[in-house]
């Protein structure tokens, strides 16, 4: 009993890792806390996954149970080293914690990444080298920002909506380039033999696509909101919890109905399965980030922020901040 218990919290902290939370905790900061905070959590973590799973195909190493007589309470199909979640948890949370200046936050953030870092390695997914790698991958990402921010806000604030939402289209092709180099890359080192049960999908291109598609739909998200439904954070906690009500219905709906309907359309591990994975998470991340506060005004649940030239269009060339 008391080993069963062990399992289920060491799984509950594994969980708080998982793309599945952050999908219910970046909407949060987005539509109830700070839009631009929410923001800019969303493309820490895009830019940490990112680096996480190029890096994982580039040092092709295994998991613990891959290789050794270890009982896995949990499975993966991609590479150990880094460990997305401990590359994920330490660059959300700490990323967090530095925007918000909280000593309290500094503390919890802290005590979370140690127990997400930890739940792995106990699961049998993870190697301590592949926590350490991880975490290093989201301190850098982190320092990237920190430094870096300011001078990418500032440039982005000259460009168009329109220019701006190049630049996302841009990027995300960018990163769909970059994965199919390192699948390259790696193909002239084979795995051994007796990976091939547990590395199904290791060296898909697959996560690239996501990504990218993720990517781009939250820059054009962001830049149409910004102009035409820039929405105030405050309200009763009635319409708050609407809001986050409606927003996550809408993104369940899009993301569960065009999982079905482009897997009766082609096949994942091809180019138009790619494409379709591109389209699908780029349409979830432009609901969240643009047609989410664009019905939350609509539906009474938020209030416009005034005078933002809300009113004025892509066309008329006018920076959006970001």
């Amino acid at each position: 009993m008391l080993s069963q218990t062990i399992d289920t919290f060491r799984k509950a902290f594994s969980f708080l890792g998982t793309i599945e939370f952050y999908l219910l905790l970046i909407p949060l900061l987005y539509w109830v806390v700070d839009v631009q905070l929410g923001m800019r959590i969303l493309l820490v973590l895009i830019s940490t996954d990112f680096l996480g799973i190029a890096f994982k195909q580039l040092l092709h190493q295994p998991r613990p149970y891959w290789v050794g007589d270890v009982k896995p309470l949990a499975t993966e199909t991609s590479y150990g080293i880094p460990s997305s979640h401990a590359s994920d948890s330490l660059a959300v949370w700490e990323y967090l914690s530095y925007r918000l200046k909280k000593n309290w936050l500094w503390v919890v953030s802290a005590l979370l990444v140690m127990l997400i870092a930890f739940s792995r390695m106990y699961l049998g997914v993870h190697f301590p080298q592949d926590v350490l790698g991880g975490w290093v991958i989201g301190l850098v990402v982190i320092i990237a920002f920190a430094r870096g921010e300011a001078w990418a806000l500032s440039w982005l604030k000259k460009l168009s909506a329109a220019g701006q939402i190049a630049v996302g289209f841009g990027i995300s092709i960018a990163m769909i380039l970059i994965g199919q180099l390192v699948v390259v890359l790696i193909a002239s080192f084979p795995d051994p033999a007796a990976w091939a049960q547990f590395s199904t999908e290791a060296r898909s291109t697959s996560h690239y696509f996501t990504l990218a598609g993720a990517l781009f739909g939250t820059v054009a998200g962001f830049a149409l909101m910004w102009r035409h439904a820039r929405f105030e954070m405050n309200g009763s906690w009635g319409q708050r919890a609407g809001r986050y009500i409606v927003g996550i219905a809408g993104v369940l709906i899009l993301y569960l109905a065009l999982d079905v309907l482009f897997g009766l359309i082609a096949k994942d591990e091809n180019m138009a399965g790619y494409l379709l994975r591109y389209i699908r998470y780029a349409s979830v991340a432009f609901w969240a980030t643009f047609g989410a506060p664009w019905t939350f005004l609509k539906a009474k649940l938020a209030q416009p922020v005034a005078d933002t030239g809300a009113s004025s269009t892509i066309e008329k060339g006018k920076p959006v901040p970001v």
